[in-house]
C-alpha cells in the first residue's frame, strides 16, 4: 500500500507539473546543423558508413525525444538524487578545470621540476650476475660442508656455463641480466639485495644466505641508479607536470565554486551506541 502511494504522489506531481507545462507557451528544442552533423559522424564512426536518409531521420528523433524527457526529468526534479546523474556532472566539471592545464611546459618549466621532485624520477640499480645455488632443503645437515667445498672450488675462477652444475637447480635459473635492486630483493630477500651492492665485480663471492639457502655469485655488471638527464626522461617528467597542473587546476575551480555556496551540514545525533561507546 506504502509503494503505491508513493507512486501515486510521484504520478501526480509529474502530471501536475506537465499540466502546468501545457498551459504554458511551449518551450523551444533547436536541432542546429552541428548537431545533426554530430549525430550522422558519430553513426559513422560505429558503423563504418555514413547513416541513410531514414537512418538520420531516426537519430533525429531519438535526440529529440532524448531531449525532451531530460527537460521535463529536470523540471521534475527527477536528477537531484540520481547518484549516476550527479557524479557525471561532477565529471564534466572537473573536466573543465583540466582544460586550463593541457598546454606543454617548457624545458625551463621541466627542468625545474625534475630538481623539486628528484625522488620521482630516481633509477635504481641494477645488476646483471649468474649464481651457483645450494638448496637448504636438499642440503640437510650437509650444507656448510658443501657450500665450502664449492666455495673452494670457485675461488679465484672466472664465470663459466657449467658452473651452474655444482650446485642444485634454481627455479627462475642460474643468470640474471640487468635485474632491478627491488627485483633482487622480492626474489632472493633485501639480504641478499643489499650484499650484491657492497660485491666486487669479476669474482665468485658467497656463500651468500637467501630464504631459498645459499648462492654463490659473479657480478657481470652493475648499473648504480640516480637521477637521469631531462632528455632521457622528458616524456615522463611531463606526463608528471601535467598531472600536477591537472591537480591544481581542478581543486583552484573547486574552491572559487564552493566559495559561492554558504555549507550547512546538518549531522545526525549521537546515537547511544555511539555515546556508551566512549
Amino acid at each position: 500500500m506504502l509503494h503505491f502511494l508513493v507512486l501515486g504522489a510521484a504520478l501526480f506531481g509529474l502530471f501536475s507539473i506537465v499540466g502546468k507545462k501545457d498551459a504554458e507557451a511551449p518551450a523551444k528544442i533547436v536541432i542546429s546543423e552541428s548537431r545533426v552533423a554530430n549525430l550522422a559522424d558519430r553513426f559513422a564512426r560505429i558503423w563504418r558508413r555514413p547513416p541513410t536518409g531514414q537512418e538520420l531521420q531516426g537519430l533525429v528523433e531519438d535526440y529529440i525525444r532524448e531531449e525532451v524527457f531530460y527537460r521535463e526529468g529536470r523540471v521534475a526534479g527527477l536528477d537531484r538524487d540520481d547518484v549516476i546523474i550527479r557524479r557525471r556532472v561532477r565529471q564534466k566539471m572537473e573536466f573543465l578545470g583540466e582544460d586550463t592545464a593541457s598546454a606543454e611546459a617548457t624545458e625551463e618549466q621541466l627542468a625545474a621540476y625534475l630538481a623539486s621532485n628528484p625522488e620521482r624520477f630516481r633509477t635504481e640499480g641494477r645488476f646483471t650476475f649468474q649464481h651457483v645455488f645450494l638448496s637448504a632443503t636438499r642440503r640437510v645437515g650437509t650444507l656448510d660442508v658443501d657450500a665450502k667445498q664449492i666455495g673452494d672450488a670457485l675461488a679465484g675462477t672466472a664465470a663459466t656455463a657449467d658452473a651452474a652444475a655444482m650446485g642444485d637447480p634454481f627455479l627462475l635459473g642460474e643468470e640474471f641480466r640487468s635485474l632491478p635492486q627491488s627485483e633482487v630483493a622480492r626474489t632472493f630477500g633485501e639480504g641478499f639485495a643489499q650484499k650484491l651492492s657492497g660485491l666486487e665485480l669479476g669474482t665468485w663471492r658467497g656463500p651468500i644466505p637467501s630464504s631459498f639457502g645459499v648462492h654463490f655469485v659473479f657480478i657481470h655488471e652493475r648499473a648504480k641508479g640516480g637521477i637521469p638527464s631531462i632528455t632521457s626522461i622528458r616524456e615522463a617528467v611531463q606526463r608528471e607536470w601535467q598531472n600536477e597542473r591537472r591537480v591544481e587546476a581542478e581543486q583552484k575551480l573547486y574552491r572559487t565554486l564552493r566559495d559561492r555556496y554558504q555549507i550547512v551540514v546538518e549531522m545526525p545525533p549521537k546515537t547511544a551506541t555511539s555515546e556508551s561507546g566512549r
